[in-house]
């Protein structure tokens, strides 16, 4: 088990892929149930773009009731009663993340398009001052841009990757520590995980980046089976409208093996972490 020292990788990805081969059942039927109120929700959004930003804040709170129920199975604090209550306490945790990251997202861009400016400016400068405010303009000639001289923005998205996945692995332990203690933590568990963040950033590329690959492809090749048009939202949107049944079913598919998969993977992780990095009790009571 993980303990206050090092976090054993090899050891963490093992214990969160026993957890889905020990608790198959109990994670198939919550993917079902998940997959089955996000194919609603979905079906809804696609005939009703209107009412896009509500559903998906609905759908956002079901990702969070799935990830506390496998997330409380782990930790033993599952149940019924306290499944809406835990879900909350996840959503306000996952509101509090991204917001914080969207905070350091935005000082970081700052000094990312100057410098992508310099280095593009020799080259598209008078370009780039002709588009002015034609918004379809600047998107073709970026997408141009994109396609000719791919390296710097590759390196860009890389290391707003890299800074993405270092904070998020600091506060890697705020869902379960939120579940298991009744209460929303968040920044509390940044001081658990010192000197442990690129462990656990090893630890998820191991165990998530091939099921997230794998997750993608499923869908992928769930929607090309079906007819939809995954890579498009247009398109899939006016699939919905046209087949409703091969939308559900489509979305069935690719949200309950995301969830079977994924979600359940990246659960047992952070719960066996978060018991092994915790500090003791007293210490989280204060």
């Amino acid at each position: 088990m993980a303990t206050a020292g090092k976090v054993p990788i090899r050891e963490s990805v093992g214990a969160a892929l026993r957890y889905v081969r020990e608790h198959a059942r109990f994670i198939g039927a919550v993917a079902l149930a998940g997959a089955a109120a996000i194919a609603a929700l979905s079906y809804a959004e696609a005939v009703a773009p209107a009412l896009g930003p509500p559903i998906n804040l609905a759908a956002l709170a079901i990702s969070a009731g799935v990830y506390a129920a496998l997330t409380g199975a782990v930790l033993g604090v599952g149940g019924g009663q306290r499944l809406a209550p835990d879900g909350l306490r996840v959503l306000a945790a996952m509101v509090a993340v991204g917001f914080f990251l969207c905070i350091v997202f935005i000082v970081l861009l700052i000094p990312g398009v100057f410098v992508l400016g310099m280095v593009y400016a020799p080259h598209y400068g008078p370009e780039l001052q002709a588009v002015g405010q034609d918004q379809a303009a600047a998107m073709a000639l970026l997408t141009r841009i994109a396609q000719e001289q791919p390296g710097p923005l590759l390196a860009m998205f890389l290391f707003y990757g890299a800074v993405w996945l270092a904070l998020t692995s600091r506060l890697y332990l705020a869902a379960p520590a939120s579940i298991e203690n009744r209460r929303i933590l968040t920044f509390e568990t940044w001081s658990w995980t010192k000197g442990n963040m690129l462990r656990i950033v090893a630890a998820r590329l191991m165990l998530l980046a091939p099921a997230y690959v794998l997750v993608s492809a499923v869908t992928l090749l769930a929607g090309l089976a079906l007819g939809a048009d995954v890579l498009s939202p247009e398109g899939l949107s006016a699939y919905a409208r046209a087949n409703p049944a091969g939308f559900v079913t489509y979305t069935l598919l690719s949200s309950g093996f995301s969830i079977a998969l994924y979600l359940s993977l990246e659960a047992g992780l952070s719960a066996y972490l978060y018991r092994g990095l915790k500090p003791n009790d007293a210490a989280i009571a204060r």
